[in-house]
C-alpha cells in the first residue's frame, strides 16, 4: 500500500507533484512500480498498479491484491490462497497528503515515470521508488474486473473469508 500512498499523496514538492496529480487524480490510472529496500534483508518489490476510483488491482511478486471498492482480496499465487476482507477501497491508503509531506523526497517526475525515495515511519525502513508507464484515463465507472471468483478456483486453494 505505501507505493500508492506515495504516489498518490507526495505532498508539496512544486511542478513535479503537481504534473502527477493531474496524471492521476479522478482518473483511472495504472503504472509499473519498482522498490528498492535500502536494507538487503527486505526483498525488492516490484509490479503493476492499476486504480480506477475506489478499485484497485496491485500485481507483484507473485501475489495480487485486488479491491472492488467494499471488497479485497490477497492472492499468493505460489501458495494457492486467497484471504478475503472487507475493505474501504483506496480510502485504506489515501490519507491526508500533508501526512506523507515528509515522507517522500527527490521526487522527480519527467513524462510518464516518476522517481524518488519514501521512508516509513512505522517500520522504520527507507526504499527508493520507481513508477515507470504511468497511463491515464478517463474512470470506467464499473467495478467489472476489481473481483476473484474464488467458485472458480480448483479445489488445492485455501480461501479464507474474514469478512
Amino acid at each position: 500500500m505505501m507505493l500508492l500512498a506515495a504516489s498518490l499523496q507526495l505532498g508539496a514538492q512544486g511542478k513535479d507533484i503537481e504534473y502527477l496529480k493531474t496524471l492521476i487524480e479522478g482518473r483511472r490510472v495504472s503504472f509499473d512500480y519498482l522498490l528498492t529496500p535500502e536494507v538487503k534483508q527486505i526483498s525488492k518489490l516490484e509490479g503493476k498498479v492499476l486504480i480506477d476510483g475506489e478499485c484497485y488491482h496491485i500485481w507483484g511478486n507473485q501475489l495480487e491484491i485486488i479491491c472492488d471498492g467494499v471488497t479485497k482480496w490477497s492472492v499468493d499465487q505460489a501458495a494457492k490462497e486467497v484471504y478475503i476482507e472487507k475493505s474501504d477501497g483506496t480510502r485504506e491508503f489515501l490519507v491526508n497528503p500533508s501526512s506523507w509531506e515528509k515522507k517522500v523526497k527527490d521526487l522527480k517526475v519527467s513524462g510518464n515515470t516518476a522517481t524518488g525515495s519514501w521512508t516509513d515511519d512505522m517500520e522504520g525502513h527507507y526504499f527508493t521508488f520507481k513508477f515507470s508507464s504511468i497511463s491515464s484515463a478517463p474512470l470506467s465507472g464499473t467495478t467489472k474486473g476489481f473481483d476473484v471468483d474464488v467458485q472458480s478456483l480448483g479445489s488445492d486453494w485455501v480461501v479464507t473469508d474474514l469478512r
